[in-house]
């Protein structure tokens, strides 16, 4: 079976995740509004998909969700490309696509084992292992995104 390799900056990663993590749980209105602004500017798309969130779920629901995107958000707003190229529908809608396609195949793998190759194999190749980390985690210990319903997170 594949085991996922972490380097130094996978750990170093994670403990700058883990202050994001600790600033968005403070979060007020006006961090909300300035960094709303700042993503609008620089990542249009991107504030456009969480605000597509807000029809389908509670209020509470989007909340969680709303700090997701934030964390995300604070992990790349530093990255030298995050200013200069832009999230399009045609990027995410190909990145989505990738993604269904990857969990359809696994879908038709009869043995758990290939299964979990066939993720190890693809998260192995993930450039933030710690972000992608944090975000399940807050999927998995959230009381509100736990109880939410599984068609509401996909």
């Amino acid at each position: 079976m594949t085991k996922l390799k972490f380097t130094q900056n996978d750990f170093n990663e994670t403990e700058i995740l883990a202050e994001s993590i600790k600033k968005i749980d403070q979060i007020d209105s006006n961090y909300v509004n300035s960094v709303s602004d700042e993503i609008f500017s620089c990542q249009p798309f991107f504030l456009t998909v969480l605000l597509g969130h807000r029809i389908d779920v509670s209020m509470g629901e989007l909340e969680e969700i709303m700090k997701i995107y934030f964390l995300v958000w604070e992990y790349f707003r530093l990255k030298p490309n995050i200013q200069t190229k832009k999230v399009t529908e045609f990027n995410f809608n190909k990145i989505l696509k990738r993604n269904i396609k990857m969990l359809k195949y696994s879908e038709g793998e009869s043995k758990e084992i290939d299964k979990l190759e066939i993720f190890a194999y693809d998260l192995q190749n993930l450039k933030s292992k710690s972000l992608m980390t944090s975000v399940f985690f807050r999927f998995n210990e959230r009381p509100t995104l736990l109880n939410m319903d599984i068609q509401k997170k996909s």
